[in-house]
């Protein structure tokens, strides 16, 4: 039986830095559908492996539908790495020195292996995960996610 995929881009979208920040937000969303977003090129320094294996943690535990959604910035050699790493869910916005044809060019390659490529999510809540993991960023959380198209 296949479940029906729900509009990702109408999803709320939060920026988590590493798998504790993912497992809280998976607790806010209580099943509800939520796209969990790197920092913008994050993977030119932390790896695209690390994220792939977030991924995987959070499906795991997830109760709901979850996208793990890398943001590759400018820079299709980050797209290249995180599809060869196995991350199914990718941003890439063409900047100014993109050459023509590139996100025409990624967009297949990534279909190829089995993921999506994306525009970067407009909207992201921002969360300074550094400060106040407890009761306080979970408050903030709360108010800040928008469930309300669900």
């Amino acid at each position: 039986m296949s479940m029906q995929q729900p509009d990702w881009s109408i999803m709320p979208a939060v920026r988590v830095d590493g798998l504790e920040a993912g497992r809280i937000v998976l607790e806010i969303a209580a099943g509800r559908p939520v796209r969990l977003v790197s920092d913008r090129g994050i993977s030119g320094l932390a790896g695209a492996g690390w994220w792939a294996d977030l991924q995987a943690a959070w499906e795991a535990e997830a109760t709901g539908p979850v996208m793990a959604l890398l943001d590759c910035a400018d820079l299709p050699g980050l797209v290249l790495s995180a599809l060869r790493a196995g991350c199914r869910d990718i941003a890439f916005t063409a900047g100014p020195a993109t050459p023509e044809g590139v996100c025409t060019r990624l967009t297949s390659l990534a279909e190829a292996h089995g993921s999506r490529l994306h525009p970067a999510p407009t909207g992201v809540t921002e969360v300074c995960w550094r400060r106040n993991r407890g009761a306080t960023l979970r408050q903030y959380l709360h108010q800040h996610i928008d469930f309300k198209q669900m």
